[in-house]
């Protein structure tokens, strides 16, 4: 019996071979797929349109978390990080970078990211692939733990993230790299060391002129702009919020800027340019500016009837009326009342009646000689 089966299976080899064979590139299934995409892709010779196609499958696998933390105990990280620097293909470096940003949407994934030497890669890739690199450092921001490994690299990053947001819109360099690009920002700016490195790059007066450009630039018309400036606002409102950011955020006219964004109708870009105004109006040298340009629409603030807006509007009205010129601005534009209860705190002083001013003095007679 055994030499029949023999004749017509001549075949002894084992039906599932443990290694990849180089020649072919099939779709695994099952508890399987990950594994043998991870060897696929990390294949040396590997055609280009072949580890394309092996991306976008690992790309379609990566949309639970289990699915994430499996590839990167597989050992995912470090051929990504090559391919993304490494081909020259572009679509390839493209689609390396989106696993490398769903990887990135795990501690597990982001700690493999590092230990394979991942973020100066990425840091590279803004210039070549800057939306997708700029999404996966975006997932790195998005928690605690990853905007801390990003301020490690701070001096390379911040930089690189500048140049970006500097370039003129073009089918590379899109709105939506410019997102994900001020998403890492306002996560590395969250910490001290964040907004020092933020300074030191020029940060305060990139997003001014960012904001210039979607308010009356080329990134006017764009359909997602009022995302875009939310993203500004929230960053200008934590370095405006820093000691050090103050003096940074008033050299670069950001309350110009912050005012603008005032008059748009969104709540968040209101709220978080009112935030950003607060922080201003406590230092010394900018509250002239800020009750100057941004007073009318602070007041009308105030007397909206969304109370977190009013009240972000009232301490930064407060703030700024410190200074005795802000003062008879802010005098201009409120009531009796509202200076009662916003500038007097309470009603004013009454005025001493006249006799207690009246003096009698005694007349110098001189003496007869």
């Amino acid at each position: 019996m055994s030499e029949h089966l023999k004749d017509l299976h001549p075949d002894l080899s084992e039906p599932f071979p443990k290694h990849v064979i180089e020649d072919e590139v099939a779709e695994a299934h099952g508890r399987r797929a990950i594994p043998k995409l991870v060897a696929v892709l990390a294949l040396p010779e590997l055609p280009d349109d072949q580890r394309a196609h092996a991306l976008r499958v690992l790309n379609g696998l990566l949309s639970t978390q289990e699915h994430k933390t499996n590839a990167v105990a597989e050992g995912a990280a470090p051929p990504l990080c090559q391919l993304a620097s490494q081909c020259r293909d572009d679509e390839v470096r493209r689609l390396s970078c989106s696993a490398l940003a769903s990887l990135g949407q795990v501690m597990a994934g982001r700690n493999g990211i590092v230990a394979a030497g991942g973020l100066p890669v990425l840091t590279e890739a803004l210039q070549t692939t800057p939306e997708q690199a700029a999404a996966a450092l975006k997932s790195f921001a998005a928690s605690n733990d990853g905007a801390a490994q990003l301020n490690l690299e701070r001096a390379a990053i911040v930089p690189a993230l500048v140049t970006l947001l500097s370039q003129p819109t073009d089918p590379a360099f899109t709105l939506t790299a410019f997102s994900n690009a001020l998403s890492t920002l306002e996560g590395m700016t969250r910490t001290d060391d964040g907004v020092l490195a933020a300074l030191d790059g020029g940060v305060p007066a990139c997003l001014v002129a960012l904001a210039r450009r979607g308010l009356e630039g080329d990134l006017k018309f764009e359909g997602r702009l009022m995302e875009l400036l939310q993203l500004v606002a929230t960053c200008l409102e934590q370095i405006c919020h820093h000691a050090d950011g103050k003096a940074a955020c008033r050299q670069a006219e950001a309350h110009k800027v912050l005012a603008e964004l005032l008059t748009l109708q969104h709540r968040e870009i209101i709220k978080h340019a009112a935030a950003a105004l607060m922080g201003l109006a406590v230092e010394k040298e900018s509250k002239v500016n800020v009750m100057l340009y941004a007073g009318v629409s602070l007041v009308r603030l105030m007397r909206g009837s969304d109370a977190e807006l009013a009240a972000n509007a009232r301490d930064t009205v407060a703030a700024a009326a410190e200074h005795l010129e802000a003062r008879r601005t802010a005098e201009m534009l409120l009531s009796m009342e509202e200076r009662e209860l916003l500038l007097w705190r309470g009603p004013p002083p009454e005025t001493p009646p006249d006799y207690r001013y009246h003096v009698d003095l005694p007349k110098f007679t001189p003496q007869a000689k």
